[in-house]
C-alpha cells in the first residue's frame, strides 16, 4: 500500500510540473509576439521616412537637370549665330580677292609689248617630234607590291599520365563476436544476468508477476585490425591543348602575281 501511495504522489508531482511548464511557455510566446509587433511598427516608420527623403532628393535632381538643359540650348544657339556671321564675312573676303586678281591680270596683259619678230623666228625652227615620240613610247617601270602569304599549322595536344589518389590507406577495426546466454526479465524485459533472483523478488514485493527466461545473443568480445592500402588510378592530364598558328611561307606580288621566298 505504501508503494502505491508513493506512485500516486509521484504522478501528481509530474502533472503539476507539466502544468507549470505549459503556463511558462504560453507567457514566453505572448511576450515574443508583442515584441515582434513593436519591431514591425518601428521598421515601417523608418521605411516611410527614408522614402520621403528619397522623393525630395529626386525632385531637386529633376529641377537641376531641366535648368542645365535650358542653359545648354542657349549656348548652342549663340554658337550657331556666331558661326553664321563668320561664314558670311569669309564669303565677302573671297569675292573681293577675286575682283582684285581679275584687275591685276588685265593690267599685266595691257602693259606687255608685242614680240612679233621673236614669234616668227620660233616658227622657222624645225620640229623634233621623233625624240619626243621615242621617249613617250617607253613602258612604265613596274613596282612589286609584296603581300605576305601564310599557311595554317595544327599544333597537337600535349599531356601526360599521372597516378591520382582515389582512396587513402586506412585501418579497419573488425569486431569479434560470440554467442552468449543472457537472463531477461519476463515482466519488464531488462537484462538481469547475474542478479535474476533479486530482480524477481522486487516484482513480487510489488505484487507483480515475476519470472525470467534465457536468450542467446551475439556479443562483441574484441576487435581485429585490418589494414587497407591506398588506391590509385591513372589519369591523363592535359599540359597544353590543341591549337593552330599562322606560319609565313613567302611573299606574292598583288599586281603581277610573282612570288618569292622569305
Amino acid at each position: 500500500m505504501n508503494s502505491r501511495r508513493k506512485q500516486i504522489i509521484k504522478v501528481g508531482i509530474i502533472v503539476l510540473i507539466v502544468v507549470l511548464l505549459g503556463m511558462m511557455l504560453t507567457h514566453c510566446t505572448n511576450t515574443a509576439e508583442t515584441k515582434s509587433v513593436k519591431l514591425d511598427k518601428t521598421v515601417e516608420e523608418s521605411m516611410k521616412k527614408v522614402n520621403a527623403k528619397k522623393t525630395g532628393k529626386n525632385k531637386s535632381i529633376d529641377v537641376d537637370k531641366s535648368s542645365s538643359q535650358e542653359e545648354k540650348k542657349e549656348e548652342t544657339a549663340k554658337t550657331d549665330s556666331s558661326n553664321k556671321s563668320n561664314t558670311s564675312e569669309s564669303k565677302k573676303d573671297n569675292t573681293t580677292s577675286t575682283t582684285n586678281t581679275s584687275l591685276n591680270k588685265n593690267n599685266t596683259s595691257s602693259s606687255k609689248p608685242s614680240n612679233s619678230s621673236s614669234n616668227n623666228s620660233n616658227s622657222s625652227k624645225p620640229s623634233n617630234n621623233s625624240g619626243s615620240n621615242s621617249s613617250s613610247s617607253k613602258p612604265a617601270e613596274h613596282k612589286h607590291d609584296w603581300v605576305a602569304q601564310y599557311k595554317t599549322v595544327n599544333i597537337p595536344e600535349k599531356g601526360h599520365n599521372e597516378q591520382v589518389l582515389v582512396q587513402a590507406a586506412y585501418d579497419e577495426q573488425v569486431p569479434i563476436t560470440e554467442m552468449k546466454a543472457y537472463s531477461i526479465c519476463n515482466q519488464c524485459g531488462v537484462d538481469i544476468t547475474g542478479f535474476a533472483v533479486a530482480h524477481n523478488d522486487q516484482h513480487l514485493s510489488n505484487y507483480e508477476p515475476g519470472g525470467y527466461h534465457t536468450e542467446w545473443r551475439e556479443t562483441v568480445t574484441g576487435y581485429n585490425t585490418v589494414h587497407h592500402d591506398a588506391v590509385y588510378e591513372t589519369r591523363y592530364v592535359v599540359d597544353s591543348p590543341a591549337t593552330t598558328k599562322q606560319e609565313l611561307t613567302g611573299y606574292k606580288c598583288s599586281g603581277c602575281g610573282k612570288t618569292r621566298s622569305n
